[in-house]
């Protein structure tokens, strides 16, 4: 929304202006607010984070990050750095004043009607039925791990951070679940028992699933967090985005964009337009706090996540397309950021 009082921001010019042209100022002056809010955001937030996320990518393009070096680098993300910093912060937070259970219906609600409307997408684009599955899984399965909370974080700060990570336990559950169904219903049969057991195990043993139940659990104790291990969590936290987006980057792929321009522009609607707005007026439906919506729409917006890759693999998918939509939508989701958090305010 944009507050302009015509008489302070026009003084004397107003009193000989027309009516019309009062109005005409009044909206330009509001796009003028519109456009310097948006030029901040990319400014102060999403230029710095796709900066490093470029920086990736070229240093894989000069052999610098090669993969005997990414492999273990992800893996030290994944399984130390990230859930450091999620347990540091959840354990520190109480849990009560960041929890909304309308904010967690309302993503996991989104998630089931976006399948719908994107079965409904995937036959009006009529998707080639050995890409189905992987079409559906990559318009809601999102990067949350590494992205949102890396846009949350940046953009929002820690309290905000800590919303989101106890949101995302319960959204990241329903990705992997409904992403195994869509896969198997729309996919090849043979292995499917052997798929999902693989990613219900995958679910258990998840370390960002697992680092923000320990947070929370911590969180509910009431009990305080001796200082050293506070500041050797703070220490590995440290190193968890910056080198995730170095990873992001590296990992990046475009290949055969050319061949497959239909389903990703399919995916990017699905991932980008109808999740978010689903997800949006869900929360506003239901009430949910000012202070966590915006951190729902970040992690609800988010580009299809690597993982998406591997189901794809592990479940008889098109893997080519799962790592293609990743490395386009991953650079397109500056746009989407952009605008979420330039139109919405926390």
């Amino acid at each position: 929304m944009c507050d302009v009082t015509p008489g302070v921001w026009m003084g004397n010019v107003t009193t000989f202006a027309s009516r019309g042209n009062r109005e005409r100022l009044i909206f330009s002056k509001c796009n003028w607010f519109l456009a310097n809010d948006m030029l901040n955001v990319v400014a102060n937030t999403i230029l710095p984070i796709f900066s490093i996320i470029l920086l990736g990518y070229l240093l894989e393009s000069k052999r610098i990050i090669q993969p005997s070096f990414a492999k273990p680098a992800n893996q030290i993300v994944f399984y130390l750095a990230l859930p450091a910093m999620l347990i540091n912060t959840t354990a520190q937070t109480p849990f009560m004043a960041n929890f909304n259970l309308s904010v967690v219906i309302s993503m996991v609600v989104a998630l089931g009607l976006l399948v719908v409307v994107g079965i409904v997408l995937m036959r009006l684009l009529s998707i080639p039925p050995e890409r189905r599955g992987t079409f559906l899984q990559s318009g809601f399965h999102g990067n949350i791990g590494l992205m949102s909370f890396a846009v949350v974080y940046y953009a929002l700060g820690e309290n905000a951070f800590a919303k989101a990570a106890i949101m995302s336990s319960f959204l990241m559950v329903g990705q992997n679940l409904l992403a195994v169904w869509v896969l198997t219903a729309y996919g090849p049969r043979l292995g499917a028992a052997r798929g999902r057991w693989n990613v219900l195990r995958n679910i258990l043993h998840n370390p960002i699933i697992l680092a923000v139940a320990l947070g929370i659990a911590w969180s509910i104790s009431g009990l305080p967090m001796p200082r050293p291990l506070r500041q050797g969590l703070d220490m590995l936290s440290g190193m968890a985005f910056p080198m995730a987006l170095l990873l992001i980057g590296a990992s990046l792929s475009f290949g055969a964009v050319k061949s497959l321009v239909k389903e990703i522009v399919g995916i990017g609607i699905l991932k980008f337009v109808c999740l978010p707005l689903i997800g949006y007026g869900l929360m506003r439906l239901l009430g949910a706090p000012e202070a966590m919506v915006l951190p729902g729409l970040i992690l609800l917006a988010s580009p299809p996540a690597t993982v998406t890759y591997v189901m794809a693999t592990e479940l008889g998918g098109d893997s080519r397309l799962a790592a293609t939509s990743i490395s386009v939508l991953t650079l397109a989701s500056a746009l989407t950021y952009s605008l979420i958090l330039s139109g919405i305010k926390p």
